[in-house]
């Protein structure tokens, strides 16, 4: 079953050059972009009324969001017993300590400032995609692990 990332940001140039990247690491991802928070709360909370407890495999949320802010959508997903189960990634164009420990007390998994070459950008997308979907062991995705 191929991966999903929903990818939450308001800039349509950010999200479809990350589009692009994140394609170009693994063809088979499917990605969801919601252009504001509010459609990002509406998109888990529609599916969980649709019985998906995990709709996704990734969020790559920015932070400064129309109508919802990203800490606010960072909020409603890990105050939920199974949407705090799917990683999220903050990719903002804030290197702000005082945000940075918010989104991490928030429940964030990684922190990101989004970079600014487009060589960053699908240099950036291949790690998460390695690491996120290659290496770590999270609920529901150990079966063909092996231990040491």
């Amino acid at each position: 079953m191929p991966h999903r990332i929903v990818i939450v940001d308001d800039n349509p140039a950010d999200a479809k050059i990350l589009l692009m990247a994140l394609a170009k690491r693994d063809p088979a991802i499917e990605t969801v972009v919601l252009e504001d928070g509010a459609k990002a709360v509406d998109y888990f909370s529609n599916a969980q009324k649709a019985g998906e407890s995990a709709p996704c495999d990734l969020v790559l949320l920015d932070l400064n969001l129309p109508r919802v802010n990203g800490f606010e959508v960072l909020a409603f997903l890990k105050g939920d017993a199974e949407l705090k189960k799917i990683p999220v990634v903050v990719l903002s164009g804030s290197s702000s300590q005082q945000d940075i420990e918010r989104c991490y007390a928030s429940g964030a998994n990684s922190y990101f400032c989004k970079p600014v070459g487009i060589d960053e950008v699908f240099s950036m997308a291949a790690q998460l995609v390695s690491y996120w979907f290659n290496s770590v062991l999270r609920p529901g995705n150990a079966k063909g692990f092996g231990t040491i």
